[in-house]
């Protein structure tokens, strides 16, 4: 009788290799067949092993990729690596400056560190806790009726040319003299490679690239590097949220991010919708804004801030991308030409502007002494209506239109100088006292600035009483005598 064996005979482990080959090739966009098993996001490898695309969309009989390199040759094969796309991080990208895709593109060399997946889950509303710590501005105008908080997203709307990314270049630069230290990312995407070397500079003149990182995809880069982006910025935000930091993403701009994902869609045969932007464009910048917010202590603590920017046209807030952007963050910062054109700056539209979560985040001592500041500057705009109607206009009137120019007056501030939180407390406190009520309204802004130079230089301490949250009644009675002893050598110099 024959002896059967007791084991079955080993079988070699043959490794299944996928092999992709390129169906279709525009710009670094692609449809590529043969990689049956990729999942989303996946990185694509030529054949010696280098990265070459991402997979951002399947259909029944091919793969759509975004290539790196727009001169990918298309007669060459691609492999799977079966990782998902990924950036280097560390503390060393802190003070540089990278590409779309993560690359180091100053002269310092590359960055070596922890790999951050680009494309990530958003926290659970369990890993967050609520946004109560403030990210001041410097800017009089937000920090008193938008406040911002860290953790929120806050959009920044209006037409061109009217200082969107001005502020949130201020709102970078004056983290340099934040209590607790912040970590700015500033995405830019399509702009033009003028506008990149301008915020270069201006990086370097205020030394924020101190805590500062630039991430560019100009115009001039490909279609993958313009829409990969937003998403590397990201994920270098969050390698110092996850440690417990706090960082500052700015998008500048998601319209043109739009587009771009538009462009792309449009090669890749994807039906169009609205506008003719593909359907998932409001489900891509959900998916990313949702990735800012505050961690609870479980997780570190640490926060991410989003400013994304959008471009209208002619002021309109309806279209598409804007109002999608507007129903995903906590407020916007609206930005009006009519108050351009007036010399109004910021030209902030109070109105139209709002901050859902910001307000609990604001101050103490400061929302103490601007709380009202909202409600005058609306009776002041109906009032002011009003009486370009009526040819009489009572006495209270006329009292709540002079407050509400008054304050409008000081809510103006030039690009790129900053004024603390609690150098606003002693200056609307005195606002409210009455300080300013006497002068012509010509003066106004001259005294402004002459007396914060006053409290910088030989008051400093009432600063530093008012940032520990000491604003007791002997504090309040030395604002207003050293402001009034002030004013009567002003008046009579």
């Amino acid at each position: 009788a024959l002896k059967m064996p007791s084991r079955k005979p080993k079988r070699k482990n043959k490794k299944i290799k996928e092999i992709g080959h390129i169906k279709s090739y525009f710009s670094g966009v692609a449809k590529v067949e043969g990689l049956p098993n990729v999942f989303l996001h996946e990185v694509l490898l030529d054949e010696k092993g280098k990265e070459a695309a991402i997979v951002i969309g399947f259909n029944e009989s091919s793969v759509e990729v975004l290539f790196f390199d727009e001169n990918y040759n298309t007669e060459k094969p691609v492999f799977r690596s079966f990782q998902s796309f990924s950036v280097s991080a560390s503390e060393e990208v802190v003070g540089r400056v990278f590409n779309g895709l993560g690359k180091a593109i100053d002269s310092f060399g590359d960055i070596e560190g922890e790999r951050i997946p680009a494309f990530r889950q958003a926290p659970g509303i369990i890993e967050r806790e609520p946004v109560e710590i403030p990210l001041t501005t410097g800017i009089k105008i937000i920090d008193t009726v938008l406040p911002v908080g860290r953790g929120q997203r806050q959009l920044i709307i209006g037409d061109r040319k009217l200082g969107k990314s001005t502020i949130a270049l201020d709102t970078v630069l004056n983290q340099k003299e934040a209590e607790k230290e912040v970590f700015c990312f500033y995405v830019i995407c399509g702009q033009k490679e003028q506008k990149l070397q301008e915020i270069i500079s201006l990086f370097k003149k205020y030394n924020a690239f101190n805590y500062s990182a630039i991430i560019a995809a100009t115009a001039d880069d490909s279609l993958t590097s313009q829409y990969l982006a937003p998403f590397v910025g990201c994920a270098l935000a969050e390698y110092f949220r996850d440690k417990g930091k706090d960082a500052l993403i700015v998008y500048d701009d998601f319209s043109k991010h739009a587009r771009i994902y538009r462009s792309i869609t449009l090669l890749l045969e994807r039906p169009p919708g609205r506008e003719t932007y593909p359907g998932e464009i409001f489900f891509l910048h959900a998916g990313l804004l949702e990735r800012a917010g505050r961690l609870a202590k479980a997780r570190g603590g640490g926060s991410l801030t989003a400013l994304p920017i959008i471009e209208t046209q002619e002021g309109d807030i309806s279209a598409f991308i804007p109002t999608n952007l507007i129903s995903i963050t906590d407020g916007q910062i609206y930005l009006e030409r009519g108050l351009f054109q007036k010399g109004f700056l910021p030209a902030i539209n109070v109105g139209l502007s709002v901050s859902r979560v910001g307000s609990q985040a604001q101050p103490e001592v400061l929302k103490e002494v601007v709380g009202g500041l909202r409600l005058a500057l609306a009776r002041h705009k109906e009032l002011q209506r009003l009486s370009q109607l009526e040819t009489k206009v009572s006495q209270k009137a006329q009292k709540t239109i002079h407050r509400g120019e008054l304050i409008l007056e000081l809510l103006k501030q030039k690009k790129h100088t900053f004024v603390s939180w609690p150098e606003q407390v002693i200056l609307f406190y005195a606002m409210e006292e009455g300080f300013f009520d006497d002068l012509e309204k010509e003066k106004w802004g001259e005294l402004e600035q002459m007396v914060l130079e006053l409290i910088r230089i030989r008051y400093h301490y009432l600063i530093d009483r008012i940032r520990r949250g000491r604003f007791d009644a002997a504090t309040k009675k030395e604002i207003l005598k050293v402001v009034e002893d002030f004013k009567k050598e002003f008046i009579f110099s």
